[in-house]
């Protein structure tokens, strides 16, 4: 029989309790009311591990994550090897941020270009010439554009992969899925055809707008196709305009696209000809508009491809244990370099709520989230790209206008009087994604300011920033002032992360009011957040870590 001293029993009745005494005392109540006793806390077995099929930039950016989490998973490409030409070429500001958090923005920087400047030629005529970190250097610790082609964005992070003993599996590729209660039975052949019965506890398609994960699902996706042609080529060139810029060269008739890439090399992207068929179109079919429009002489071509642009956005991300990410997702045109940067902000926000439930370290209610939070935004995207793209490419009567009217004169007076300089740089670099309209943001806010919003940036006078903490990968309280003491001791209680900041101006034009507490999610977004800290304001933030099962890694 169990037995409890008289000290203990006092100690308990007046409040002292620890969480052992609570379990040994319901044990002994249980004995006389015949209600089942709790289980002593056990190990967790081990969950199955996450399938990532996929090991583009989107399915290793995921593969990071749960790396970093400590998440069993295996990535599997169909592909012998990594890409080896540049395809995607630019990294924006916030995949930047998400690299730094990984500790892998130092080094793209060093391997990539910097590119400081957009400018517009018309008619080889400059007419807007706007110095990125003008624009967002208050608003990123990254103000430019990163040309970073995706075989080096591979290499970066296979290579920090392997440093911690993960290997891209090749030449296997997802012939069947097979979803249970439990997980997922798959099935997978290697490059001899011998066939693996493999159980995943989640599927992750990253592997395309061909993707093979998402046929065998009941995800729906019937991208259209824009009837123009471009090309692509990497040259050696002679020219007069800035190779610290990304040039819009354009005219009436047509237009090109100028940047340097790391390699020294020159990246031009255009349309060709409507006479021309793929068969017989070579770099000559557009020289003379190339040289029309830049200036550039041509000294040698490296490489020169032609394509048809995509767009479309999948019916749904996910399909119970399955989801998709990626182009896998969402196709669209290139307006803008979005492509490569959206499937890496997806795998960022589905990898560490799936760490997280496997972990239970949240609800798995938190999945329905990445659907909710990424799909909107790709929805967006290709609306807003789809219209900039079909009036920037049309040979008519509209285009020429959009062309010479628009972006030749009236573009160049909104950007001389600011009016597009902030709107511009926040949604190319897409540090403007929000997720205000989450079920997890729940419409919180202090201020102008909400729940589901990036963390703002700030930098303080000794160079650091409140980015800085973001490299934990976890859940953290940000205090933005006087810290109180009933804060510190509900961080202490909840196991999360405290981050003390005092309060200062920058602070107050990023929208962040003082004395505030902000939850800040693993992807630094926000979480919730309260002006203040209340009673009430700390009971809605215990109320949202329980209802999302959500502890620390």
């Amino acid at each position: 029989m169990l037995r409890i001293s008289p000290k203990s029993f006092v100690a308990f009745c007046s409040g002292q309790r620890s969480p052992q005494s609570i379990n040994i005392y319901k044990y002994t109540i249980s004995r006389y009311i015949h209600t089942p006793a709790p289980k002593l806390a056990t190990a967790m077995s081990s969950p199955k591990p996450v399938l990532i099929a996929g090991a583009g930039p989107t399915g290793l950016m995921a593969a990071l994550w749960l790396s970093r989490l400590k998440t069993p998973f295996r990535i599997v490409d169909k592909h012998a090897f990594a890409a080896n030409t540049s395809r995607a070429t630019v990294v924006h500001a916030r995949t930047l941020e998400y690299y730094r958090m990984l500790g892998l923005s130092d080094r793209a920087v060093s391997e990539g270009r910097v590119i400081e400047y957009l400018t517009f030629l018309s008619n080889r005529k400059q007419v807007v010439n706007r110095h990125f970190s003008e624009i967002g250097g208050d608003i990123s610790n990254f103000p430019f554009v990163l040309v970073y082609p995706q075989d080096l964005n591979e290499q970066l992070m296979i290579g920090e992969l392997e440093s911690s003993g993960v290997k891209v599996e090749r030449e296997i590729e997802v012939t069947d899925l097979t979803q249970r209660d439990d997980g997922v039975a798959v099935s997978l052949k290697n490059k001899d055809g011998h066939m693996e019965e493999f159980e995943a506890s989640y599927v992750l398609g990253c592997d395309g707008g061909h993707s093979t994960v998402r046929t065998h699902t009941s995800i729906k996706s019937s991208p259209g196709t824009y009837s123009q042609r471009f090309f692509v080529a990497d040259v050696e060139a002679e020219v007069s305009i800035g190779l610290r810029n990304v040039n819009i060269c354009f005219n009436a008739e047509d237009f090109c696209l100028l940047f340097a890439m790391p390699n020294g090399r020159i990246r031009l992207v255009g349309w060709a000809p409507d006479e021309v068929t793929t068969e017989n179109f070579t770099f000559a079919d557009v020289e003379e508009s190339v040289k029309r429009n830049s200036g550039a002489n041509i000294t040698k071509v490296h490489w020169f491809s032609t394509y048809k642009v995509h767009h479309g956005v999948a019916e749904t991300f996910r399909d119970g244990r399955v989801f998709i990410c990626g182009d896998a997702a969402h196709v669209h045109s290139p307006v803008g370099g979005q492509g490569m940067n959206t499937g890496l902000g997806d795998a960022t926000n589905l990898a560490w709520k799936i760490a997280a439930v496997l972990a239970d370290k949240a609800a798995p209610d938190i999945l329905d989230t990445y659907q909710e939070e990424r799909r909107p935004f790709a929805e967006r995207l290709v609306n807003t790209t789809d219209k900039s793209f079909t009036i920037a490419t049309d040979k008519g009567l509209m285009g020429k206008a959009w062309r010479t009217i628009v972006i030749g004169n009236i573009a160049p007076l909104l950007f001389q009087f600011g009016f597009l300089d902030t709107i511009m740089f926040q949604t190319v670099s897409q540090v403007r994604i929000d997720y205000i309209q989450s079920a997890m943001s729940d419409k919180n806010y202090a201020g102008t300011l909400y729940a589901g919003e990036r963390l703002p940036w700030v930098k303080f006078e000794d160079g650091t920033d409140n980015f800085q903490p973001l490299t934990a990968l976890n859940w953290q309280i940000h205090v933005y002032g006087t810290l109180d003491v009933e804060v510190k001791e509900w961080a202490s209680q909840n196991n999360i992360a405290l981050q003390n900041f005092p309060f200062n101006e920058n602070m107050k034009s990023k929208r962040i009011p003082e004395n505030s507490m902000i939850l800040v999610r693993p992807d630094g977004y926000i979480g919730q957040l309260f002006q203040g800290p209340t009673k009430d304001s700390l009971h809605k933030l215990q109320s949202f870590v329980d209802k999302w099962g959500i502890k620390s890694f």
